[in-house]
Protein backbone atom coordinates (compact mmCIF):
# COMPACT_ATOMS: atom_id res chain seq x y z
CA UNK A 1 0.00 0.00 0.00
CA UNK A 2 2.81 2.34 0.99
CA UNK A 3 4.86 1.52 -2.15
CA UNK A 4 1.82 2.24 -4.37
CA UNK A 5 1.32 5.63 -2.76
CA UNK A 6 4.98 6.51 -3.29
CA UNK A 7 4.73 5.38 -6.92
CA UNK A 8 1.61 7.56 -7.51
CA UNK A 9 3.23 10.55 -5.81
CA UNK A 10 6.32 10.24 -7.97
CA UNK A 11 4.16 9.92 -11.09
CA UNK A 12 2.09 13.05 -10.40
CA UNK A 13 5.19 15.03 -9.43
CA UNK A 14 6.89 14.19 -12.74
CA UNK A 15 3.65 14.98 -14.63
CA UNK A 16 3.34 18.34 -12.85
CA UNK A 17 6.88 19.38 -13.76
CA UNK A 18 6.24 18.32 -17.35
CA UNK A 19 3.10 20.46 -17.75
CA UNK A 20 4.81 23.39 -16.00
CA UNK A 21 7.76 23.44 -18.44
CA UNK A 22 5.44 22.98 -21.42
CA UNK A 23 3.30 25.93 -20.32
CA UNK A 24 6.35 28.10 -19.78
CA UNK A 25 7.55 27.22 -23.25
CA UNK A 26 4.21 28.19 -24.79
CA UNK A 27 4.13 31.48 -22.89
CA UNK A 28 7.66 32.25 -24.01
CA UNK A 29 6.74 31.46 -27.58
CA UNK A 30 3.64 33.67 -27.38
CA UNK A 31 5.59 36.59 -25.90
CA UNK A 32 8.34 36.19 -28.49
CA UNK A 33 5.83 36.12 -31.36
CA UNK A 34 3.88 39.12 -29.99
CA UNK A 35 7.09 41.10 -29.57
CA UNK A 36 8.09 40.36 -33.16
CA UNK A 37 4.64 41.42 -34.43
CA UNK A 38 4.74 44.65 -32.34
CA UNK A 39 8.20 45.51 -33.71
CA UNK A 40 6.98 44.77 -37.21
CA UNK A 41 3.96 47.07 -36.77
CA UNK A 42 6.20 49.88 -35.50
CA UNK A 43 8.55 49.35 -38.42
CA UNK A 44 5.70 49.45 -40.92
CA UNK A 45 4.25 52.53 -39.26
CA UNK A 46 7.63 54.25 -39.40
CA UNK A 47 7.94 53.44 -43.08
CA UNK A 48 4.54 54.84 -43.84
CA UNK A 49 4.60 58.01 -41.69
CA UNK A 50 8.31 58.65 -41.61
CA UNK A 51 8.13 59.18 -37.81
CA UNK A 52 8.49 56.96 -34.82
CA UNK A 53 5.12 55.79 -33.52
CA UNK A 54 6.01 56.80 -29.95
CA UNK A 55 6.54 60.39 -31.08
CA UNK A 56 2.85 60.58 -31.94
CA UNK A 57 1.79 60.05 -28.32
CA UNK A 58 1.15 63.45 -26.68
CA UNK A 59 3.47 64.23 -23.83
CA UNK A 60 0.52 65.45 -21.71
CA UNK A 61 -3.22 65.98 -21.89
CA UNK A 62 -3.97 69.20 -23.83
CA UNK A 63 -6.05 70.67 -20.98
CA UNK A 64 -3.02 70.57 -18.71
CA UNK A 65 -0.43 71.30 -21.41
CA UNK A 66 0.82 74.46 -19.67
CA UNK A 67 0.76 73.01 -16.17
CA UNK A 68 3.83 72.22 -14.13
CA UNK A 69 4.35 70.49 -10.84
CA UNK A 70 4.30 73.84 -9.05
CA UNK A 71 1.52 75.60 -10.98
CA UNK A 72 -2.21 74.93 -11.41
CA UNK A 73 -3.57 73.62 -14.71
CA UNK A 74 -4.27 76.24 -17.35
CA UNK A 75 -7.40 75.84 -19.48
CA UNK A 76 -7.14 76.02 -23.24
CA UNK A 77 -7.75 79.30 -24.99
CA UNK A 78 -11.41 80.15 -25.59
CA UNK A 79 -12.36 80.08 -29.27
CA UNK A 80 -13.68 83.34 -30.71
CA UNK A 81 -17.47 83.75 -30.66
CA UNK A 82 -19.40 82.77 -33.73
CA UNK A 83 -20.75 85.42 -36.03
CA UNK A 84 -24.48 85.60 -36.54
CA UNK A 85 -23.98 84.26 -40.07
CA UNK A 86 -22.21 81.18 -38.69
CA UNK A 87 -25.14 80.19 -36.44
CA UNK A 88 -27.17 77.51 -38.14
CA UNK A 89 -30.96 77.65 -37.69
CA UNK A 90 -32.37 74.86 -35.60
CA UNK A 91 -35.50 72.86 -36.24
CA UNK A 92 -38.10 74.15 -33.81
CA UNK A 93 -39.85 70.87 -33.16
CA UNK A 94 -42.15 70.59 -30.13
CA UNK A 95 -39.85 67.99 -28.61
CA UNK A 96 -36.80 70.26 -28.91
CA UNK A 97 -38.57 73.32 -27.49
CA UNK A 98 -40.04 71.40 -24.57
CA UNK A 99 -36.61 69.92 -23.79
CA UNK A 100 -35.14 73.45 -23.81
CA UNK A 101 -37.96 74.68 -21.57
CA UNK A 102 -37.24 71.91 -19.08
CA UNK A 103 -33.59 72.99 -19.06
CA UNK A 104 -34.68 76.55 -18.21
CA UNK A 105 -36.74 75.29 -15.28
CA UNK A 106 -33.94 72.99 -14.10
CA UNK A 107 -31.46 75.89 -13.98
CA UNK A 108 -33.60 78.13 -11.76
CA UNK A 109 -35.22 79.86 -14.73
CA UNK A 110 -31.82 80.14 -16.47
CA UNK A 111 -30.23 82.12 -13.62
CA UNK A 112 -27.72 79.28 -13.22
CA UNK A 113 -27.16 78.99 -17.00
CA UNK A 114 -27.37 82.36 -18.79
CA UNK A 115 -26.39 80.73 -22.10
CA UNK A 116 -30.03 79.65 -22.43
CA UNK A 117 -31.04 83.31 -22.84
CA UNK A 118 -30.72 85.36 -26.00
CA UNK A 119 -29.06 88.76 -26.10
CA UNK A 120 -32.44 90.42 -26.73
CA UNK A 121 -34.06 88.56 -23.83
CA UNK A 122 -36.80 90.21 -21.71
CA UNK A 123 -38.51 89.07 -18.53
CA UNK A 124 -42.14 89.90 -17.72
CA UNK A 125 -43.70 89.60 -14.27
CA UNK A 126 -47.26 90.22 -13.08
CA UNK A 127 -46.27 93.34 -11.10
CA UNK A 128 -43.78 94.93 -13.50
CA UNK A 129 -44.83 97.77 -15.77
CA UNK A 130 -41.57 97.51 -17.73
CA UNK A 131 -39.62 94.37 -18.64
CA UNK A 132 -36.16 93.45 -17.46
CA UNK A 133 -33.36 92.88 -19.96
CA UNK A 134 -30.93 90.00 -19.72
CA UNK A 135 -28.35 91.78 -17.57
CA UNK A 136 -30.88 93.17 -15.09
CA UNK A 137 -32.76 89.87 -14.89
CA UNK A 138 -29.64 87.87 -14.07
CA UNK A 139 -28.51 90.52 -11.58
CA UNK A 140 -31.88 90.35 -9.81
CA UNK A 141 -31.82 86.55 -9.77
CA UNK A 142 -28.37 86.50 -8.21
CA UNK A 143 -29.22 89.25 -5.75
CA UNK A 144 -32.27 87.51 -4.26
CA UNK A 145 -30.72 84.05 -4.78
CA UNK A 146 -33.70 81.95 -3.71
CA UNK A 147 -31.61 78.80 -4.10
CA UNK A 148 -29.42 79.79 -1.14
CA UNK A 149 -32.51 80.50 0.98
CA UNK A 150 -34.26 77.29 -0.07
CA UNK A 151 -31.49 74.78 -0.88
CA UNK A 152 -33.98 72.00 -1.65
CA UNK A 153 -36.04 74.24 -3.95
CA UNK A 154 -38.07 72.09 -6.35
CA UNK A 155 -40.11 73.79 -9.05
CA UNK A 156 -42.06 70.61 -9.82
CA UNK A 157 -42.54 71.64 -13.44
CA UNK A 158 -45.27 69.86 -15.39
CA UNK A 159 -47.83 70.32 -18.18
CA UNK A 160 -45.20 71.40 -20.72
CA UNK A 161 -47.03 72.27 -23.92
CA UNK A 162 -46.76 74.34 -27.11
CA UNK A 163 -48.98 77.40 -27.27
CA UNK A 164 -51.88 76.96 -29.66
CA UNK A 165 -51.23 80.33 -31.33
CA UNK A 166 -47.43 80.50 -31.26
CA UNK A 167 -45.34 77.48 -32.22
CA UNK A 168 -42.22 79.03 -30.65
CA UNK A 169 -43.77 79.49 -27.20
CA UNK A 170 -43.79 76.80 -24.52
CA UNK A 171 -46.04 77.10 -21.50
CA UNK A 172 -45.82 75.03 -18.34
CA UNK A 173 -46.93 74.98 -14.73
CA UNK A 174 -44.71 74.88 -11.66
CA UNK A 175 -45.57 74.28 -8.00
CA UNK A 176 -42.65 75.55 -5.97
CA UNK A 177 -41.68 73.48 -2.95
CA UNK A 178 -38.77 74.14 -0.61
CA UNK A 179 -37.65 74.63 2.99
CA UNK A 180 -36.17 77.90 4.21
CA UNK A 181 -32.76 76.93 5.60
CA UNK A 182 -30.79 80.02 4.58
CA UNK A 183 -31.24 83.77 5.01
CA UNK A 184 -33.42 85.57 2.47
CA UNK A 185 -32.11 88.83 1.06
CA UNK A 186 -34.78 91.36 0.19
CA UNK A 187 -34.40 94.92 -1.04
CA UNK A 188 -34.33 96.53 2.39
CA UNK A 189 -33.55 93.71 4.80
CA UNK A 190 -32.18 90.24 5.31
CA UNK A 191 -34.55 87.70 6.86
CA UNK A 192 -33.10 84.87 8.91
CA UNK A 193 -34.16 81.29 8.15
CA UNK A 194 -37.17 79.90 10.01
CA UNK A 195 -37.30 76.33 8.71
CA UNK A 196 -40.76 76.86 7.19
CA UNK A 197 -41.79 74.95 4.10
CA UNK A 198 -42.78 76.92 1.01
CA UNK A 199 -45.69 75.43 -0.92
CA UNK A 200 -46.36 77.74 -3.81
CA UNK A 201 -49.58 77.96 -5.84
CA UNK A 202 -49.75 76.63 -9.40
CA UNK A 203 -47.71 79.16 -11.35
CA UNK A 204 -47.81 79.80 -15.09
CA UNK A 205 -44.43 80.05 -16.81
CA UNK A 206 -44.13 80.94 -20.50
CA UNK A 207 -41.01 80.86 -22.67
CA UNK A 208 -40.69 82.16 -26.22
CA UNK A 209 -37.67 80.98 -28.23
CA UNK A 210 -35.73 82.58 -31.06
CA UNK A 211 -36.34 80.70 -34.28
CA UNK A 212 -32.68 80.97 -35.35
CA UNK A 213 -30.70 80.39 -32.16
CA UNK A 214 -33.11 78.39 -30.00
CA UNK A 215 -32.49 80.74 -27.06
CA UNK A 216 -35.17 82.25 -24.84
CA UNK A 217 -36.14 85.76 -25.91
CA UNK A 218 -39.14 86.23 -23.58
CA UNK A 219 -39.84 84.71 -20.19
CA UNK A 220 -43.05 85.26 -18.23
CA UNK A 221 -43.04 83.88 -14.69
CA UNK A 222 -44.60 84.35 -11.23
CA UNK A 223 -48.14 84.38 -12.63
CA UNK A 224 -50.29 82.60 -10.01
CA UNK A 225 -53.08 80.47 -11.45
CA UNK A 226 -54.98 79.86 -8.18
CA UNK A 227 -54.31 82.13 -5.20
CA UNK A 228 -56.07 79.81 -2.74
CA UNK A 229 -53.51 77.02 -3.16
CA UNK A 230 -50.36 76.81 -1.07
CA UNK A 231 -49.19 78.81 1.93
CA UNK A 232 -47.82 81.98 0.29
CA UNK A 233 -51.11 83.89 -0.09
CA UNK A 234 -51.20 83.13 -3.79
CA UNK A 235 -47.84 84.81 -4.41
CA UNK A 236 -44.94 83.42 -6.41
CA UNK A 237 -41.27 84.21 -6.80
CA UNK A 238 -39.59 86.56 -4.33
CA UNK A 239 -42.90 87.77 -2.90
CA UNK A 240 -43.96 84.20 -2.22
CA UNK A 241 -40.63 83.49 -0.52
CA UNK A 242 -40.95 86.67 1.57
CA UNK A 243 -44.43 85.62 2.69
CA UNK A 244 -43.14 82.24 3.88
CA UNK A 245 -40.24 84.03 5.60
CA UNK A 246 -42.75 86.05 7.65
CA UNK A 247 -42.47 89.42 5.88
CA UNK A 248 -45.32 89.40 3.32
CA UNK A 249 -45.77 92.40 1.03
CA UNK A 250 -48.58 94.85 1.61
CA UNK A 251 -51.90 94.12 -0.06
CA UNK A 252 -51.54 97.46 -1.85
CA UNK A 253 -48.47 96.05 -3.63
CA UNK A 254 -50.35 92.97 -4.83
CA UNK A 255 -54.02 93.84 -5.32
CA UNK A 256 -55.99 96.72 -6.83
CA UNK A 257 -57.59 99.31 -4.55
CA UNK A 258 -60.99 97.73 -5.16
CA UNK A 259 -59.73 94.31 -4.10
CA UNK A 260 -57.93 95.69 -1.05
CA UNK A 261 -61.07 97.42 0.20
CA UNK A 262 -63.16 94.31 -0.38
CA UNK A 263 -60.59 92.22 1.50
CA UNK A 264 -60.73 94.66 4.44
CA UNK A 265 -64.53 94.65 4.74
CA UNK A 266 -65.26 91.25 3.23
CA UNK A 267 -64.82 87.74 4.47
CA UNK A 268 -61.27 86.48 4.91
CA UNK A 269 -59.95 84.23 2.15
CA UNK A 270 -58.57 80.96 3.47
CA UNK A 271 -56.27 78.63 1.54
CA UNK A 272 -57.63 75.32 0.35
CA UNK A 273 -56.77 72.15 2.17
CA UNK A 274 -53.92 70.13 0.76
CA UNK A 275 -55.03 67.45 -1.69
CA UNK A 276 -54.44 64.02 -0.19
CA UNK A 277 -55.78 61.83 -2.97
CA UNK A 278 -54.20 61.32 -6.37
CA UNK A 279 -56.94 59.21 -7.89
CA UNK A 280 -59.29 61.04 -10.26
CA UNK A 281 -63.03 60.33 -9.87
CA UNK A 282 -63.29 59.63 -13.62
CA UNK A 283 -60.93 58.81 -16.50
CA UNK A 284 -59.18 61.80 -18.03
CA UNK A 285 -61.37 61.75 -21.15
CA UNK A 286 -64.51 61.90 -19.01
CA UNK A 287 -63.09 64.74 -16.91
CA UNK A 288 -62.36 66.74 -20.04
CA UNK A 289 -65.86 66.08 -21.39
CA UNK A 290 -67.37 67.35 -18.14
CA UNK A 291 -65.30 70.52 -18.54
CA UNK A 292 -66.44 71.02 -22.12
CA UNK A 293 -70.02 70.60 -20.93
CA UNK A 294 -69.56 73.55 -18.57
CA UNK A 295 -68.08 75.64 -21.37
CA UNK A 296 -70.80 74.76 -23.86
CA UNK A 297 -73.42 75.96 -21.37
CA UNK A 298 -71.79 79.40 -21.17
CA UNK A 299 -69.99 78.59 -17.94
CA UNK A 300 -73.14 76.94 -16.56
CA UNK A 301 -75.21 80.14 -16.87
CA UNK A 302 -77.50 78.25 -19.27
CA UNK A 303 -77.69 75.16 -17.06
CA UNK A 304 -77.07 75.80 -13.38
CA UNK A 305 -77.76 72.14 -12.54
CA UNK A 306 -74.19 71.39 -13.63
CA UNK A 307 -72.92 73.16 -10.51
CA UNK A 308 -72.73 71.64 -7.05
CA UNK A 309 -74.50 73.44 -4.21
CA UNK A 310 -71.11 74.05 -2.60
CA UNK A 311 -69.79 75.65 -5.80
CA UNK A 312 -67.36 78.60 -5.62
CA UNK A 313 -65.88 80.94 -8.22
CA UNK A 314 -62.46 82.63 -7.95
CA UNK A 315 -60.45 85.02 -10.12
CA UNK A 316 -57.20 86.84 -9.33
CA UNK A 317 -59.24 89.76 -7.95
CA UNK A 318 -62.70 88.35 -7.19
CA UNK A 319 -64.02 85.83 -4.76
CA UNK A 320 -64.44 83.25 -3.72
CA UNK A 321 -68.16 83.76 -4.35
CA UNK A 322 -70.92 81.18 -4.01
CA UNK A 323 -73.19 79.63 -6.59
CA UNK A 324 -75.99 82.21 -6.44
CA UNK A 325 -73.72 85.25 -6.65
CA UNK A 326 -71.74 83.63 -9.46
CA UNK A 327 -74.81 82.97 -11.60
CA UNK A 328 -76.21 86.46 -11.00
CA UNK A 329 -73.08 88.56 -11.44
CA UNK A 330 -70.28 86.66 -13.17
CA UNK A 331 -71.25 83.62 -15.26
CA UNK A 332 -72.83 85.42 -18.20
CA UNK A 333 -70.37 88.32 -18.14
CA UNK A 334 -67.13 86.35 -18.33
CA UNK A 335 -67.46 85.63 -22.06
CA UNK A 336 -70.09 88.16 -23.08
CA UNK A 337 -70.11 88.72 -26.86
CA UNK A 338 -66.91 86.71 -27.14
CA UNK A 339 -65.82 83.63 -29.02
CA UNK A 340 -62.97 82.33 -26.85
CA UNK A 341 -60.46 79.78 -28.06
CA UNK A 342 -59.87 76.76 -25.79
CA UNK A 343 -56.86 74.47 -25.98
CA UNK A 344 -54.61 72.13 -24.01
CA UNK A 345 -57.20 70.50 -21.76
CA UNK A 346 -55.40 68.50 -19.07
CA UNK A 347 -55.96 66.96 -15.65
CA UNK A 348 -53.89 68.45 -12.84
CA UNK A 349 -51.36 65.81 -11.69
CA UNK A 350 -51.36 67.37 -8.18
CA UNK A 351 -55.15 67.71 -7.98
CA UNK A 352 -56.83 64.93 -10.02
CA UNK A 353 -60.31 66.43 -9.49
CA UNK A 354 -59.31 69.50 -11.51
CA UNK A 355 -59.07 70.09 -15.25
CA UNK A 356 -57.04 72.99 -16.65
CA UNK A 357 -57.54 74.67 -20.02
CA UNK A 358 -55.77 77.46 -21.88
CA UNK A 359 -58.18 80.20 -22.95
CA UNK A 360 -57.73 83.11 -25.35
CA UNK A 361 -60.74 85.47 -25.48
CA UNK A 362 -61.53 86.70 -28.99
CA UNK A 363 -64.33 89.07 -29.96
CA UNK A 364 -65.23 92.25 -31.84
CA UNK A 365 -62.40 94.72 -31.31
CA UNK A 366 -60.95 92.46 -28.60
CA UNK A 367 -57.97 90.16 -28.32
CA UNK A 368 -57.46 88.96 -24.80
CA UNK A 369 -54.21 87.64 -23.31
CA UNK A 370 -53.77 83.88 -22.90
CA UNK A 371 -55.33 82.80 -19.62
CA UNK A 372 -55.64 79.71 -17.44
CA UNK A 373 -59.04 78.40 -16.38
CA UNK A 374 -59.70 75.39 -14.17
CA UNK A 375 -62.75 73.29 -13.37
CA UNK A 376 -63.01 70.97 -10.36
CA UNK A 377 -65.53 68.16 -10.01
CA UNK A 378 -66.79 65.92 -7.24
CA UNK A 379 -67.31 62.16 -7.37
CA UNK A 380 -70.81 62.66 -8.83
CA UNK A 381 -69.61 64.81 -11.75
CA UNK A 382 -70.88 68.17 -10.45
CA UNK A 383 -68.63 71.18 -10.83
CA UNK A 384 -67.50 72.35 -7.40
CA UNK A 385 -65.15 75.18 -8.33
CA UNK A 386 -64.09 77.37 -11.25
CA UNK A 387 -60.99 79.55 -11.36
CA UNK A 388 -60.84 82.04 -14.22
CA UNK A 389 -58.88 84.93 -15.65
CA UNK A 390 -55.35 83.93 -14.61
CA UNK A 391 -53.28 85.83 -17.20
CA UNK A 392 -50.17 83.98 -18.42
CA UNK A 393 -48.67 86.68 -20.68
CA UNK A 394 -49.92 90.29 -20.38
CA UNK A 395 -47.95 91.45 -23.43
CA UNK A 396 -50.42 89.77 -25.79
CA UNK A 397 -53.74 91.33 -26.80
CA UNK A 398 -55.32 94.75 -26.42
CA UNK A 399 -56.82 94.53 -22.94
CA UNK A 400 -53.87 96.03 -21.10
CA UNK A 401 -53.12 92.67 -19.54
CA UNK A 402 -56.55 92.55 -17.87
CA UNK A 403 -58.95 89.62 -18.00
CA UNK A 404 -62.71 89.18 -17.61
CA UNK A 405 -65.17 92.08 -17.90
CA UNK A 406 -62.45 94.58 -16.97
CA UNK A 407 -60.40 93.52 -19.98
CA UNK A 408 -63.42 93.76 -22.26
CA UNK A 409 -64.15 97.32 -21.15
CA UNK A 410 -60.50 98.29 -21.50
CA UNK A 411 -60.38 97.05 -25.11
CA UNK A 412 -63.43 99.19 -25.90
CA UNK A 413 -61.81 102.30 -24.44
CA UNK A 414 -64.12 102.23 -21.42
CA UNK A 415 -61.67 100.93 -18.85
CA UNK A 416 -61.76 102.08 -15.25
CA UNK A 417 -58.86 104.13 -13.82
CA UNK A 418 -55.71 102.07 -13.32
CA UNK A 419 -55.83 102.54 -9.55
CA UNK A 420 -59.09 100.56 -9.47
CA UNK A 421 -57.94 97.65 -11.61
CA UNK A 422 -54.23 97.28 -10.79
CA UNK A 423 -51.95 97.24 -7.74
CA UNK A 424 -50.78 100.66 -6.62
CA UNK A 425 -47.13 100.41 -7.83
CA UNK A 426 -48.26 99.11 -11.21
CA UNK A 427 -50.92 101.83 -11.54
CA UNK A 428 -48.38 104.56 -10.70
CA UNK A 429 -45.93 103.07 -13.19
CA UNK A 430 -48.51 103.20 -15.96
CA UNK A 431 -49.37 106.80 -15.12
CA UNK A 432 -45.68 107.68 -15.32
CA UNK A 433 -45.31 105.94 -18.68
CA UNK A 434 -48.32 107.82 -20.08
CA UNK A 435 -46.93 111.17 -18.91
CA UNK A 436 -43.53 110.48 -20.47
CA UNK A 437 -44.82 108.83 -23.65
CA UNK A 438 -44.50 112.05 -25.77
CA UNK A 439 -40.77 111.94 -25.00
CA UNK A 440 -40.00 108.24 -24.73
CA UNK A 441 -42.54 107.09 -27.34
CA UNK A 442 -43.39 104.23 -24.97
CA UNK A 443 -47.10 103.79 -24.25
CA UNK A 444 -48.44 102.26 -21.05
CA UNK A 445 -49.12 98.93 -22.78
CA UNK A 446 -45.69 98.70 -24.44
CA UNK A 447 -43.42 96.03 -22.98
CA UNK A 448 -40.11 97.11 -24.50
CA UNK A 449 -36.78 98.02 -23.00
CA UNK A 450 -36.11 101.73 -22.84
CA UNK A 451 -32.72 101.30 -24.49
CA UNK A 452 -34.30 99.48 -27.41
CA UNK A 453 -36.83 102.26 -27.85
CA UNK A 454 -34.08 104.89 -27.65
CA UNK A 455 -32.06 103.09 -30.31
CA UNK A 456 -35.15 102.89 -32.49
CA UNK A 457 -35.79 106.61 -32.06
CA UNK A 458 -32.13 107.40 -32.85
CA UNK A 459 -32.28 105.26 -35.98
CA UNK A 460 -35.49 107.00 -37.09
CA UNK A 461 -33.92 110.39 -36.43
CA UNK A 462 -30.87 109.46 -38.52
CA UNK A 463 -33.11 108.48 -41.41
CA UNK A 464 -34.95 111.79 -41.21
CA UNK A 465 -31.63 113.71 -41.08
CA UNK A 466 -30.35 111.83 -44.12
CA UNK A 467 -33.55 112.62 -46.01
CA UNK A 468 -33.27 116.30 -45.09
CA UNK A 469 -29.61 116.41 -46.14
CA UNK A 470 -30.43 114.77 -49.47
CA UNK A 471 -33.25 117.21 -50.08
CA UNK A 472 -31.00 120.17 -49.25
CA UNK A 473 -28.31 118.88 -51.59
CA UNK A 474 -30.83 118.46 -54.38
CA UNK A 475 -32.14 121.99 -53.80
CA UNK A 476 -28.63 123.46 -53.91
CA UNK A 477 -27.89 121.64 -57.16
CA UNK A 478 -31.11 122.86 -58.73
CA UNK A 479 -30.25 126.44 -57.79
CA UNK A 480 -26.91 126.02 -59.48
Amino acid sequence: MTSNCKTNLAFWTVAGFYFFFVSCGRVHAFVTLSSQRFKTSISLSSKIDGNNLLDKIPKSIPFFSKATADSPPVPPSIPPPLNENDIQPFEATPEFLIAKAKSVIATDLAVQDPTLLGDDFIWIGPLSETPLGKVDYLAAGRFFDLRSSFPDLDYRGHDFRIDANDSLTVRCTVRTLGTMRGSLRLRNQIVQPNGAQWRGPPEAVSMTFDEKTGKVVKLCSSFAMDRQVGNSNGLCGVMGAATVAGVPPSDWEVFSATSVISRIFGRPVYPLEEVTTFLAPFPETVMIQLTKGILSSNLASDDSSLLAESFSFVTPSVGPVGKKAYLESYAAQEFQRLNPEFSNFRVDPYDPNRVWADVKPIGPSLEGPPQAFSFSFDDDGFCTRITAGAVMDPTIGNTGGLSGPEGIRYSLGQGAPAILTRPLPLALGRIKKNLLSPITKIAADDYVLTAEKDESNVATAKVEVDKSASALTALQESLG
